[in-house]
Protein backbone atom coordinates (compact mmCIF):
# COMPACT_ATOMS: atom_id res chain seq x y z
CA UNK A 1 0.00 0.00 0.00
CA UNK A 2 1.59 3.28 -0.83
CA UNK A 3 2.22 5.84 1.97
CA UNK A 4 -0.14 8.97 2.37
CA UNK A 5 1.64 12.11 1.45
CA UNK A 6 0.70 15.63 2.30
CA UNK A 7 2.96 18.16 0.04
CA UNK A 8 3.21 22.07 0.08
CA UNK A 9 5.14 23.42 -3.47
CA UNK A 10 5.09 26.33 -1.36
CA UNK A 11 7.10 24.62 1.30
CA UNK A 12 9.18 22.22 -1.18
CA UNK A 13 10.38 25.31 -3.13
CA UNK A 14 11.68 27.14 0.35
CA UNK A 15 13.05 24.17 1.39
CA UNK A 16 10.91 24.80 4.62
CA UNK A 17 11.38 22.63 8.04
CA UNK A 18 9.97 18.75 7.47
CA UNK A 19 7.21 17.80 9.67
CA UNK A 20 6.98 13.69 10.01
CA UNK A 21 2.86 12.86 10.74
CA UNK A 22 2.89 9.20 11.91
CA UNK A 23 -0.73 7.60 11.46
CA UNK A 24 -2.78 4.43 11.33
CA UNK A 25 -5.83 3.82 9.10
CA UNK A 26 -8.04 2.39 11.95
CA UNK A 27 -11.31 4.35 11.49
CA UNK A 28 -10.79 7.56 10.48
CA UNK A 29 -9.72 10.20 13.10
CA UNK A 30 -6.04 9.61 13.19
CA UNK A 31 -5.74 9.89 9.18
CA UNK A 32 -8.19 13.16 9.55
CA UNK A 33 -6.80 14.80 12.62
CA UNK A 34 -3.43 13.79 10.66
CA UNK A 35 -4.40 15.94 7.65
CA UNK A 36 -6.01 19.01 9.53
CA UNK A 37 -2.28 19.02 11.23
CA UNK A 38 -0.32 18.98 8.09
CA UNK A 39 -2.35 21.16 6.34
CA UNK A 40 -1.96 23.66 8.96
CA UNK A 41 1.79 23.16 8.70
CA UNK A 42 1.67 23.48 5.40
CA UNK A 43 0.24 26.87 5.28
CA UNK A 44 2.76 28.39 7.57
CA UNK A 45 6.16 26.73 5.13
CA UNK A 46 6.47 23.72 6.29
CA UNK A 47 6.97 20.44 4.40
CA UNK A 48 4.83 17.83 5.51
CA UNK A 49 4.63 14.22 5.33
CA UNK A 50 1.90 11.48 6.62
CA UNK A 51 3.11 8.22 6.52
CA UNK A 52 1.32 4.74 7.92
CA UNK A 53 4.07 2.36 8.81
CA UNK A 54 1.70 -0.38 9.25
CA UNK A 55 -0.17 -0.28 6.39
CA UNK A 56 3.60 0.04 4.34
CA UNK A 57 5.86 -2.56 6.24
CA UNK A 58 3.55 -5.02 6.87
CA UNK A 59 0.41 -4.41 4.28
CA UNK A 60 -0.82 -8.11 4.62
CA UNK A 61 -0.83 -8.12 8.24
CA UNK A 62 -2.19 -4.71 8.32
CA UNK A 63 -5.15 -5.44 5.57
CA UNK A 64 -6.13 -8.51 8.05
CA UNK A 65 -6.03 -6.60 11.19
CA UNK A 66 -8.07 -3.61 9.42
CA UNK A 67 -10.42 -6.07 8.00
CA UNK A 68 -11.51 -7.61 11.82
CA UNK A 69 -11.54 -4.04 13.01
CA UNK A 70 -14.35 -3.55 10.15
CA UNK A 71 -15.49 -6.71 11.11
CA UNK A 72 -16.23 -5.50 14.71
CA UNK A 73 -17.88 -2.15 13.92
CA UNK A 74 -20.51 -4.05 11.60
CA UNK A 75 -21.18 -7.48 13.01
CA UNK A 76 -19.31 -7.59 16.27
CA UNK A 77 -18.97 -4.18 18.87
CA UNK A 78 -18.42 -6.75 21.89
CA UNK A 79 -15.58 -8.08 20.25
CA UNK A 80 -14.04 -4.82 19.86
CA UNK A 81 -14.93 -4.34 23.47
CA UNK A 82 -13.01 -7.02 24.84
CA UNK A 83 -9.91 -6.57 22.02
CA UNK A 84 -10.00 -2.79 23.62
CA UNK A 85 -9.92 -3.64 27.23
CA UNK A 86 -6.66 -6.18 25.99
CA UNK A 87 -5.07 -3.28 24.14
CA UNK A 88 -5.47 -1.08 27.57
CA UNK A 89 -3.47 -3.69 29.94
CA UNK A 90 -1.09 -4.52 27.24
CA UNK A 91 2.59 -3.57 27.91
CA UNK A 92 3.40 -1.35 24.35
CA UNK A 93 6.64 -0.62 25.79
CA UNK A 94 7.63 -4.47 25.94
CA UNK A 95 5.77 -5.09 22.70
CA UNK A 96 7.79 -3.29 20.18
CA UNK A 97 10.42 -5.00 20.99
CA UNK A 98 8.89 -8.62 19.53
CA UNK A 99 10.18 -9.98 16.35
CA UNK A 100 6.66 -8.89 14.71
CA UNK A 101 8.25 -5.09 15.12
CA UNK A 102 11.89 -5.76 13.61
CA UNK A 103 10.73 -5.12 10.20
CA UNK A 104 9.03 -1.76 11.35
CA UNK A 105 11.35 -0.16 13.31
CA UNK A 106 13.79 -0.92 11.08
CA UNK A 107 11.47 0.98 8.27
CA UNK A 108 11.41 3.82 10.89
CA UNK A 109 15.04 4.05 11.04
CA UNK A 110 15.56 4.53 7.08
CA UNK A 111 12.19 7.04 6.87
CA UNK A 112 13.82 8.85 9.52
CA UNK A 113 16.99 8.91 8.04
CA UNK A 114 15.62 9.54 4.57
CA UNK A 115 13.29 12.13 5.33
CA UNK A 116 15.35 14.04 8.32
CA UNK A 117 12.23 15.47 9.71
CA UNK A 118 12.74 18.32 12.45
CA UNK A 119 9.37 17.29 14.41
CA UNK A 120 7.44 14.32 14.54
CA UNK A 121 3.70 14.04 15.21
CA UNK A 122 2.29 10.76 16.30
CA UNK A 123 -1.83 10.55 15.62
CA UNK A 124 -1.63 7.00 17.42
CA UNK A 125 0.10 5.90 20.40
CA UNK A 126 2.27 2.89 18.72
CA UNK A 127 4.86 5.22 17.15
CA UNK A 128 5.60 6.98 20.08
CA UNK A 129 6.71 3.60 21.67
CA UNK A 130 8.61 3.22 18.56
CA UNK A 131 10.56 6.11 18.42
CA UNK A 132 11.01 5.35 22.56
CA UNK A 133 12.76 2.31 21.80
CA UNK A 134 15.10 3.36 18.70
CA UNK A 135 16.16 6.48 21.03
CA UNK A 136 16.74 3.08 23.20
CA UNK A 137 19.02 1.34 20.67
CA UNK A 138 20.78 5.11 19.96
CA UNK A 139 18.98 6.29 17.55
CA UNK A 140 19.22 10.11 17.46
CA UNK A 141 14.99 11.22 17.53
CA UNK A 142 13.75 14.77 16.56
CA UNK A 143 11.38 15.85 19.38
CA UNK A 144 8.02 14.23 19.02
CA UNK A 145 4.11 14.78 20.31
CA UNK A 146 1.61 12.66 20.64
CA UNK A 147 -2.28 13.89 19.48
CA UNK A 148 -5.08 12.19 21.23
CA UNK A 149 -8.16 11.32 18.97
CA UNK A 150 -10.52 10.87 21.28
CA UNK A 151 -12.38 11.94 24.14
CA UNK A 152 -12.63 10.98 27.95
CA UNK A 153 -12.35 7.57 27.66
CA UNK A 154 -8.27 7.87 26.89
CA UNK A 155 -6.95 4.00 26.73
CA UNK A 156 -3.24 3.74 29.06
CA UNK A 157 -1.61 3.42 25.81
CA UNK A 158 -1.59 7.15 24.92
CA UNK A 159 -0.21 8.32 28.01
CA UNK A 160 2.71 5.46 29.17
CA UNK A 161 5.04 6.20 26.37
CA UNK A 162 7.95 8.82 27.08
CA UNK A 163 6.13 11.50 24.50
CA UNK A 164 6.74 14.93 26.45
CA UNK A 165 4.01 16.40 24.79
CA UNK A 166 0.50 14.77 24.64
CA UNK A 167 -2.41 16.95 23.48
CA UNK A 168 -5.85 16.59 24.14
CA UNK A 169 -9.08 17.12 22.87
CA UNK A 170 -11.06 19.05 26.24
CA UNK A 171 -10.39 20.12 29.34
CA UNK A 172 -12.07 16.73 31.01
CA UNK A 173 -9.95 14.78 29.27
CA UNK A 174 -6.87 16.30 30.34
CA UNK A 175 -8.00 16.40 34.41
CA UNK A 176 -8.92 12.55 33.94
CA UNK A 177 -5.63 11.24 32.33
CA UNK A 178 -3.44 13.23 34.56
CA UNK A 179 -5.53 12.13 37.80
CA UNK A 180 -5.38 8.44 36.53
CA UNK A 181 -1.82 8.52 35.29
CA UNK A 182 -0.44 10.78 37.55
CA UNK A 183 0.96 13.16 34.82
CA UNK A 184 2.19 16.78 34.94
CA UNK A 185 1.06 19.64 33.32
CA UNK A 186 3.62 20.14 31.32
CA UNK A 187 2.78 16.96 29.46
CA UNK A 188 -0.57 16.81 29.00
CA UNK A 189 -2.46 19.98 27.05
CA UNK A 190 -5.68 20.75 26.06
CA UNK A 191 -5.80 22.10 22.17
CA UNK A 192 -9.04 20.49 21.03
CA UNK A 193 -9.39 17.42 18.12
CA UNK A 194 -7.50 18.79 15.07
CA UNK A 195 -10.29 19.09 12.02
CA UNK A 196 -9.56 21.02 8.70
CA UNK A 197 -10.63 24.95 8.26
CA UNK A 198 -13.19 23.45 5.51
CA UNK A 199 -15.09 22.51 8.02
CA UNK A 200 -17.24 25.64 9.31
CA UNK A 201 -20.73 26.33 9.85
CA UNK A 202 -22.98 27.62 6.93
CA UNK A 203 -23.20 31.07 6.21
CA UNK A 204 -27.05 30.90 5.80
CA UNK A 205 -29.09 27.40 7.05
CA UNK A 206 -32.91 28.14 7.32
CA UNK A 207 -33.86 26.36 10.28
CA UNK A 208 -35.75 22.81 9.52
CA UNK A 209 -39.49 22.79 9.55
CA UNK A 210 -42.05 20.65 7.84
CA UNK A 211 -40.89 21.33 3.93
CA UNK A 212 -36.77 22.20 4.96
CA UNK A 213 -34.86 19.03 6.61
CA UNK A 214 -31.76 17.72 5.89
CA UNK A 215 -29.93 15.09 7.52
CA UNK A 216 -26.68 12.97 7.01
CA UNK A 217 -26.87 9.36 7.95
CA UNK A 218 -24.10 7.47 8.65
CA UNK A 219 -25.25 3.48 7.97
CA UNK A 220 -23.06 2.08 10.79
CA UNK A 221 -25.89 -0.28 12.69
CA UNK A 222 -26.61 -3.75 11.13
CA UNK A 223 -28.16 -3.26 7.92
CA UNK A 224 -32.02 -3.77 9.03
CA UNK A 225 -31.34 -1.35 11.71
CA UNK A 226 -30.34 1.16 9.05
CA UNK A 227 -33.00 -0.11 6.81
CA UNK A 228 -35.67 0.46 9.93
CA UNK A 229 -34.15 4.13 10.76
CA UNK A 230 -34.27 5.46 6.96
CA UNK A 231 -37.89 3.86 6.33
CA UNK A 232 -39.51 5.41 9.62
CA UNK A 233 -37.43 8.74 8.41
CA UNK A 234 -39.28 8.90 5.61
CA UNK A 235 -42.38 8.40 6.68
CA UNK A 236 -42.50 10.87 9.64
CA UNK A 237 -40.64 13.73 7.42
CA UNK A 238 -42.95 13.85 4.35
CA UNK A 239 -40.24 17.00 3.53
CA UNK A 240 -37.14 15.54 4.48
CA UNK A 241 -33.83 14.94 2.27
CA UNK A 242 -31.63 12.20 3.12
CA UNK A 243 -28.25 11.72 2.65
CA UNK A 244 -26.64 8.24 3.39
CA UNK A 245 -23.27 7.17 3.67
CA UNK A 246 -23.38 3.32 3.56
CA UNK A 247 -20.25 1.90 2.32
CA UNK A 248 -20.18 -1.46 1.02
CA UNK A 249 -23.69 -1.62 1.66
CA UNK A 250 -24.51 0.95 -0.41
CA UNK A 251 -25.70 -0.79 -3.32
CA UNK A 252 -27.98 -2.95 -1.35
CA UNK A 253 -29.63 -0.31 -0.17
CA UNK A 254 -30.40 1.85 -3.17
CA UNK A 255 -32.14 -1.78 -4.77
CA UNK A 256 -33.90 -1.72 -1.45
CA UNK A 257 -34.95 2.28 -1.00
CA UNK A 258 -34.92 2.31 -5.23
CA UNK A 259 -37.89 4.91 -5.37
CA UNK A 260 -36.94 6.71 -2.73
CA UNK A 261 -34.34 7.21 -4.41
CA UNK A 262 -35.29 7.86 -7.58
CA UNK A 263 -37.37 10.85 -6.43
CA UNK A 264 -34.52 12.69 -5.29
CA UNK A 265 -35.79 12.32 -1.21
CA UNK A 266 -32.65 10.26 -0.88
CA UNK A 267 -29.62 9.96 -1.55
CA UNK A 268 -27.59 6.71 -1.02
CA UNK A 269 -23.67 6.72 -1.40
CA UNK A 270 -20.47 4.38 -0.53
CA UNK A 271 -18.44 7.06 0.70
CA UNK A 272 -17.67 10.95 0.10
CA UNK A 273 -14.63 13.62 0.09
CA UNK A 274 -17.25 16.47 0.35
CA UNK A 275 -18.31 16.05 3.96
CA UNK A 276 -17.72 19.63 5.01
CA UNK A 277 -20.27 20.40 2.32
CA UNK A 278 -22.92 17.80 3.17
CA UNK A 279 -22.84 18.80 6.98
CA UNK A 280 -23.06 22.37 5.52
CA UNK A 281 -26.17 21.66 3.72
CA UNK A 282 -27.66 19.42 6.87
CA UNK A 283 -29.80 20.26 9.94
CA UNK A 284 -28.53 16.92 11.45
CA UNK A 285 -25.53 14.19 11.47
CA UNK A 286 -26.91 10.81 12.61
CA UNK A 287 -24.66 7.71 13.09
CA UNK A 288 -21.44 6.47 15.14
CA UNK A 289 -19.65 8.57 18.33
CA UNK A 290 -16.27 8.26 15.87
CA UNK A 291 -14.24 11.32 16.99
CA UNK A 292 -13.30 13.00 13.72
CA UNK A 293 -16.78 13.10 12.46
CA UNK A 294 -18.07 14.22 16.12
CA UNK A 295 -15.72 17.25 16.28
CA UNK A 296 -16.19 18.03 12.12
CA UNK A 297 -19.90 18.36 13.13
CA UNK A 298 -18.51 20.66 15.94
CA UNK A 299 -16.53 23.24 13.48
CA UNK A 300 -20.04 23.01 10.98
CA UNK A 301 -22.56 23.46 13.97
CA UNK A 302 -24.34 20.59 13.26
CA UNK A 303 -26.12 18.70 15.71
CA UNK A 304 -25.56 14.79 16.51
CA UNK A 305 -28.00 12.20 17.34
CA UNK A 306 -25.64 8.77 18.18
CA UNK A 307 -27.68 5.93 17.71
CA UNK A 308 -24.18 3.73 17.75
CA UNK A 309 -21.09 3.48 19.41
CA UNK A 310 -18.09 1.13 20.20
CA UNK A 311 -17.12 -0.19 23.40
CA UNK A 312 -14.14 2.00 25.05
CA UNK A 313 -12.60 5.13 23.62
CA UNK A 314 -16.34 6.15 21.20
CA UNK A 315 -18.59 6.39 24.96
CA UNK A 316 -15.95 8.76 25.61
CA UNK A 317 -16.93 10.74 23.07
CA UNK A 318 -20.81 10.25 23.28
CA UNK A 319 -20.26 11.47 27.04
CA UNK A 320 -18.89 14.58 26.02
CA UNK A 321 -21.49 15.17 23.14
CA UNK A 322 -23.84 14.82 26.03
CA UNK A 323 -22.23 17.01 28.08
CA UNK A 324 -21.60 19.90 26.06
CA UNK A 325 -25.24 19.60 25.58
CA UNK A 326 -24.63 19.72 22.09
CA UNK A 327 -26.38 16.21 20.60
CA UNK A 328 -28.82 13.08 22.00
CA UNK A 329 -27.87 9.16 22.10
CA UNK A 330 -31.14 7.44 20.20
CA UNK A 331 -31.31 3.91 21.10
CA UNK A 332 -34.01 2.83 19.14
CA UNK A 333 -35.32 3.70 15.52
CA UNK A 334 -38.78 4.84 17.90
CA UNK A 335 -36.42 6.93 19.47
CA UNK A 336 -34.66 7.95 16.86
CA UNK A 337 -37.82 9.45 15.22
CA UNK A 338 -39.43 10.68 18.34
CA UNK A 339 -36.12 13.08 19.76
CA UNK A 340 -36.22 14.64 15.83
CA UNK A 341 -40.20 15.18 16.39
CA UNK A 342 -39.04 17.33 19.73
CA UNK A 343 -36.42 19.04 18.37
CA UNK A 344 -38.81 20.47 15.26
CA UNK A 345 -41.27 21.67 17.60
CA UNK A 346 -42.19 24.94 18.26
CA UNK A 347 -40.17 26.59 15.47
CA UNK A 348 -37.26 24.03 15.74
CA UNK A 349 -36.73 25.35 18.99
CA UNK A 350 -34.91 22.77 20.15
CA UNK A 351 -32.59 22.29 17.09
CA UNK A 352 -31.79 25.99 17.78
CA UNK A 353 -30.66 25.44 21.25
CA UNK A 354 -28.19 22.49 20.43
CA UNK A 355 -26.78 24.83 17.66
CA UNK A 356 -26.56 27.35 20.10
CA UNK A 357 -24.75 24.57 22.66
CA UNK A 358 -22.33 23.68 19.96
CA UNK A 359 -21.26 27.07 19.20
CA UNK A 360 -21.30 27.79 23.08
CA UNK A 361 -18.64 24.13 23.62
CA UNK A 362 -15.76 25.99 21.47
CA UNK A 363 -14.75 23.06 20.00
CA UNK A 364 -12.79 24.23 16.88
CA UNK A 365 -9.78 25.22 15.61
CA UNK A 366 -7.76 22.68 17.00
CA UNK A 367 -5.17 22.25 14.18
CA UNK A 368 -4.06 25.72 15.33
CA UNK A 369 -3.91 24.68 18.76
CA UNK A 370 -1.76 22.16 18.37
CA UNK A 371 1.03 23.86 16.14
CA UNK A 372 0.90 27.06 18.73
CA UNK A 373 1.13 24.28 21.56
CA UNK A 374 4.01 22.82 20.13
CA UNK A 375 5.66 25.82 19.23
CA UNK A 376 5.80 27.11 22.68
CA UNK A 377 6.87 23.55 24.09
CA UNK A 378 10.18 22.92 21.71
CA UNK A 379 10.52 26.63 20.16
CA UNK A 380 10.04 25.24 16.15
Amino acid sequence: MPELVFMNDRAESMHGRRLLLLSVGYGQGHHSAAAAIAEQYGAEGWNCRTVDICADAHPAAFRLSQSFYHFCVRKAPWLWGITYSLTDTANWARMVRSVYFYSLLDYLKRLLSGWNPALIICTYPLFAYMLDELRRRGTVIPPYALVVTDAREISRPWMRSKSSLVMLPDAGSASMVMDRYALDSEIVKVTGFPVRPEFKPASLRRAPDEGNLHILYGAYRQTQGVINDIAAMLSAFPGLHLVVLAGARSRYLQHVFAEECASGRLVIMAATNQMHLLLQKSHFYIGKAGAATMFECYSSEVPVLINYTLPGQEQGNLELLLEDGAGYHVESTAHLVATLNKLLQNEASGWKLLCSSMKTARRSGGAKCVVETIRSKFGI
